[in-house]
């Protein structure tokens, strides 16, 4: 049975299409793999976000504030979102100008969501100026794998792969925080979940846009399927998600 979280977010955000043909019908194929997926990580979203409610301290505050940054502070954000604009050659730049447009703005969505975790972090009493960040291994270590490249400098990637990633790896970032939000008052995770969520949401709405409006034949299908095969094996998963699929079983 799909969790209601889950079910509102299907019938809102990943059913409904604007475009009709291969690329929506080639998209809406594939989100039956995620669906499982998808689910597990709204149970287990909510199991965690129910055990830091009964913590005894606020430690989980500030090492989710320091993830945060670590993954989407100023020095990951630039690297990574800057090799995918380098992706997109200059004789594809005209086929692909919204899409290059979308990724612009996401380069300073990942920024500005890294000075929102500082702020967090400072708000709580945990650091007093951001640089002390530079010191942290927790706020510059990246955990997730790579696949996507975390240097500007080896352009290789289609024009297309991150679409895959945005479509199945955004929505686990937007149900993961509707989850926490539908349980969480705490005033500091509001401030700091509340605002990554619309972030999110406009990641995933990018993605599917892009697998909808240029996924249209074969060629272009093919490195979108080749993302989620990667993301949606055992060893493509982040330590979060073996995480989530473990409190479902429970």
């Amino acid at each position: 049975m799909l969790e209601p979280i889950l079910q509102d977010f299907l019938d809102k955000w990943v059913y409904p299409t604007g475009f009709s043909g291969p690329g929506a019908e080639f998209r809406l194929k594939e989100t039956e793999r995620f669906i499982p997926v998808w689910n597990n990580v709204v149970i287990g979203a909510l199991h965690k976000a129910n055990e830091q409610l009964n913590s005894e301290n606020e430690d989980w505050k500030r090492n989710g504030a320091l993830g945060g940054y670590s993954g989407e502070g100023p020095h990951m954000s630039i690297k990574q979102m800057s090799t995918q604009l380098l992706s997109v050659s200059i004789p594809q730049q005209a086929k692909y100008i919204d899409l290059q447009r979308m990724r612009a703005r996401q380069v300073w969505d990942e920024v500005k969501h890294g000075s929102l975790h500082a702020d967090i972090l400072l708000r709580g009493g945990w650091i007093k100026k951001e640089t002390e960040l530079l010191d942290d291994p927790r706020a510059a270590n990246q955990g997730d794998p790579a696949y996507f490249g975390l240097t500007a400098m080896v352009p290789h990637i289609h024009p297309l792969s991150r679409a895959g990633q945005n479509y199945l790896e955004e929505a686990v970032a937007c149900l993961r925080l509707i989850s926490v939000l539908s349980v969480m008052e705490d005033p500091l995770v509001r401030h700091e979940n509340d605002s990554q969520l619309l972030e999110e949401m406009m990641h995933f709405i990018e993605g599917k846009y892009q697998i909808d409006a240029y996924a249209l034949t074969p060629e272009d299908q093919e490195p979108i399927k080749a993302v989620f095969d990667y993301l949606l094996r055992p060893w493509g998963r982040s330590a979060a998600h073996a995480k989530e699929a473990e409190h479902a079983k429970k």
